[in-house]
């Protein structure tokens, strides 16, 4: 077993287990594609290190170097595949895969002819290498194509990403785009372009950057911390139903006493007020509780993880947040104070994702004050931001755990929390261009500090 041998094999079986973990840790359609990717690459190494066995015969070679480029022809398509789906760019492109994914499999077809490989033959310091076909030269350009166009959907998945989800992203594109660089280098010596063959070594480097981002940097997990905040989100609503019912019930009460009044009155012959003026006046009521119906619907689904970076209002995003919690913390004794001028300026920010930043550090500012208290909501234009403040008179935050609040899976509630609404909440909040800050003191509160910028040109987005 020569060196390139034991490079490629050791490269399979890690690449293969890496997917393997993965797919057994999501289950789902990204994991699934990237597992099918994965296990063709594995099959690719294994083909192509039979292929450049010292000890393989001529008939063994040129059946090894056709599978190569059957798989690796494959490899190049799910590769695309795969980040079309991650990067959601699937549905423009889909023709295109489709037709990628025909020419791959139409070299089915030629397998044995000397159209796909011609045979092999002595390159460089190996004993048997491919010699090309016209079939595989085409084979070979939708490899290029389909790999030039995976990592195109990747990058711009990195600009629309931000915070801890950009990191990981680079992470799978550098990790990949190295993989690739060293395969792609044997394919050169099939043109009469002598590669050095110590190029080969950078392949198993990709399950060592891919673990490493896996293990430091969550990669691949992306999905499952936002399930996780979805299920977080929906118990914290059902913790809030008492506010939730105030806030729909009170206003059908209302409209309920005047139509009763009205109905009331007109058995018994008692003067009433204008039938228009009480059919307006109960209106009124019943669109108040359809209002609040229609914010805890709309806030209950799933933001958009990408969002629109439009025209926010820092004041409906907070108002429609008080209407569903103020009442509820109102029981538990916290007196919320909300200074925001309605004619503060708008900010570019998604609406929905702006609603969920403020749900949350609400939220988690009045669980941080269980014997009641003071939450005061503030905000400041400063040059080309609005600074939000949120300031608690809770227990604060001990200053070993401040530097990892907003680390996924880290809470300071124990048991009771998930760990998941900071690290979601800093995620909203760089993904929408803006910045959070913490100052805390234990056992006397907390200020967290929002900026975003503010939009400038109000056409530019309408």
């Amino acid at each position: 077993m020569n060196p390139y041998n034991f490079a490629m094999l050791f490269f399979s079986s890690c690449t293969f287990l890496l997917s393997l973990l993965i797919f057994l840790k999501r289950k789902d359609e990204i994991s699934r594609i990237y597992f099918v990717f994965c296990s063709f690459v594995a099959l690719w190494a294994i083909f192509w290190s039979i292929m450049v066995s010292e000890n393989v015969s001529y008939e063994a070679a040129l059946i090894s170097s056709r599978l190569t480029h059957t798989v690796g022809g494959l490899v190049g398509v799910l590769w695309c595949h795969f980040c079309l789906r991650l990067s959601d760019e699937y549905n423009r492109y889909k023709k295109l895969l489709y037709l990628f994914y025909l020419v791959s499999f139409l070299s089915i077809v030629f397998f044995f002819s000397p159209l796909y490989v011609r045979e092999v033959a002595p390159i460089m310091s190996f004993k048997y290498y491919t010699r090309t076909g016209p079939i595989l030269d085409l084979y070979m350009a939708v490899f290029v194509l389909s790999v030039g166009l995976g990592f195109m959907s990747l990058n711009k998945k990195i600009e629309k990403s931000a915070g801890e989800e950009k990191i990981q992203i680079r992470g799978l594109f550098t990790a990949t785009l190295i993989g690739f660089i060293g395969g792609f280098c044997t394919i050169l010596p099939i043109y009469g372009i002598n590669a050095p063959p110590y190029t080969v070594f950078m392949i198993p480097v990709y399950p060592f950057i891919m673990a490493y981002f896996m293990i430091r940097h969550r990669l691949f997990d992306i999905e499952q911390v936002a399930e996780a905040f979805q299920r977080e989100k929906l118990a914290t609503l059902g913790l809030l139903a008492a506010s939730i019912n105030h806030e729909i019930r009170n206003p059908l009460y209302a409209a309920k006493g005047l139509l009763e009044t009205y109905v009331e009155n007109k058995k018994d012959n008692l003067p009433t007020k204008n039938s228009f003026e009480i059919s307006e006046r109960a209106l009124f009521q019943i669109d108040r509780a359809l209002d609040v119906i229609g914010k805890l619907n709309r806030f209950a689904k799933p933001a958009n993880k990408n969002g629109q970076h439009a025209c926010a209002s820092i004041p409906d995003a907070i108002q429609t947040v008080l209407d569903l919690v103020s009442y509820e913390f109102k029981l538990d004794q916290i007196d919320i104070v909300n200074q925001i001028s309605p004619s503060i300026s708008a900010v570019k920010a998604d609406q929905r994702q702006l609603e969920e930043i403020f749900f949350n550090i609400i939220v988690n500012a009045c669980h941080a004050m269980p014997e009641g208290g003071r939450l005061e909501i503030s905000a400041e234009v400063d040059y080309n931001k609005v600074k939000v403040s949120v300031s608690d008179t809770g227990l604060g935050i001990p200053s070993g755990q401040l530097a990892h609040i907003f680390e996924p899976f880290y809470t300071t509630k124990g048991e009771k929390g998930t760990g998941l609404g900071l690290y979601v909440t800093k995620q909203l909040v760089e993904r929408n261009g803006g910045k959070i800050f913490v100052k805390t003191k234990e056992g006397s509160g907390s200020v967290f500090t929002l900026e975003f910028k503010i939009l400038q040109n109000l056409k530019q987005y309408s």
